[in-house]
């Protein structure tokens, strides 16, 4: 098995481990009542675009404008509890810290996935 193979595993294991903090998502929904699925689809919305940005940034070897990206879908994300998304989000920071998001292409593959699974996710709980 390659390093590669090996980390999409781990991520999709972890993924699967706790996509969402179920205690922090339902806190939320007792703060946003009627309006909670609004905000959550916003937030969807909202981190779809993030994530086509972070990926014109890459393109572009966009280092600051990936780490506020990356921040802003970092804080979006600890809000609902979407605790994998943090910690790549977190990652993705660093990365640009170190001037490096041009060599981020898989990692935000990576965030994509679990925005996917955060989605999925908030759809069985909202159903």
């Amino acid at each position: 098995m390659t390093k590669e193979h090996f980390k999409k595993d781990h991520i999709n294991k972890n993924l699967d481990d706790g996509i969402i903090n179920h205690e922090q998502f339902e806190d939320l929904r007792e703060l946003f009542e009627e309006d909670f699925e609004k905000l959550i689809r916003a937030y969807i919305v909202d981190s779809q675009h993030r994530i086509e940005t972070l990926r014109a940034a890459r393109t572009a070897n966009d280092n600051v404008n990936g780490f506020e990206i990356a921040h802003a879908l970092k804080g979006a994300s600890a809000n609902l509890g979407a605790t994998q998304l943090v910690a790549l989000s977190h990652q993705l920071q660093e990365h640009c810290r170190e001037r490096k998001i041009n060599q981020q292409a898989s990692l935000i593959e990576d965030i994509a996935l679990a925005l996917q699974h955060v989605e999925q996710e908030t759809n069985k709980r909202l159903s």
